[in-house]
């Protein structure tokens, strides 16, 4: 198991670097620019924004990333840090496959399933 603590270790903490470094060049940009995408600085970080994940789809995160938005290095960020459970489950995933323990491949294949259905479907079908 130590293996398996290393790796995951080290994807977690990794994750969560680079999740805070996109992030803080998201605000710096939004700050720099006085704003991001059109809206300003009272719009973006006021108690009760108008900007949220709803607001954005992937075409746009990515387009706004190319194009150096600071909100798209926000959303980047936080889409980094939202992975590393899912990425944390496949690699136990993945390790207990090779180990043949079939408890704990069920186990953590319910608890992947249940991430990606939270993350991906369950959204989009309470819009």
């Amino acid at each position: 198991m130590t293996d398996l603590d290393a790796v995951t270790g080290i994807v977690m903490r990794v994750g969560v670097i680079l999740s805070i470094v996109l992030v803080a060049i998201g605000v710096a940009i939004t700050v720099i620019e006085h704003g991001a995408d059109g809206y300003t600085l009272n719009e973006l970080f006021s108690r009760v924004s108008v900007v949220n994940s709803s607001t954005a789809s992937l075409p746009f995160i990515l387009n706004g990333f190319t194009d150096l938005s600071g909100l798209s290095f926000i959303y980047i960020g936080l889409m980094v840090l939202i992975s590393i459970p899912v990425i944390r489950t496949a690699l136990a995933l993945i390790y207990f496959l090779y180990d043949k323990n079939r408890l704990y491949i069920i186990l953590s294949a319910i608890v992947l399933f249940n991430l990606l259905l939270a993350i991906l479907i369950l959204p989009r079908v309470l819009r």
